[in-house]
This record gives structure tokens, C-alpha cells and sequence, in this order.
């Protein structure tokens, strides 16, 4: 049974490396990169701008 399976996932991977190349996956790795500044900022904002909504709500909930 678990002959199957490595069988399967040996060919799935071998049919995947045969499309994917070092360029295609370079190409991806850039593009990662190249997002991080603009996503980062975007996560704290965000981050921040919840935890100043739970604070308002907190303080007019206890007023």
C-alpha cells in the first residue's frame, strides 16, 4: 500500500521538476522579496489600527 503512494508522490514530483526550473522559481523568490516592504508596514498598520478600534470600543464600553 504505501509502495502506491511513494510511487505517486515520486511521479508528481518528478513530472513537477520536470516543468518547474531554477529560473521560474528565482522569478518567484524576486518577487517574494521585492513585496516584503510594502507588506510589512501593511500588516503593522493593520495590527495597529485593531488594537486602536479595541481600545475605543474598551473605553466607551466602560464609560
Amino acid at each position: 500500500m504505501n509502495n502506491g503512494i511513494a510511487l505517486a508522490a515520486t511521479t508528481a514530483v518528478s513530472s513537477v521538476s520536470s516543468v518547474v526550473t531554477a529560473d521560474m522559481v528565482g522569478g518567484v523568490l524576486n518577487e517574494v522579496i521585492a513585496l516584503l516592504p510594502v507588506m510589512i508596514p501593511a500588516m503593522i498598520s493593520f495590527i495597529a489600527l485593531r488594537k486602536g478600534i479595541a481600545f475605543i470600543r474598551s473605553v466607551l464600553h466602560s464609560a
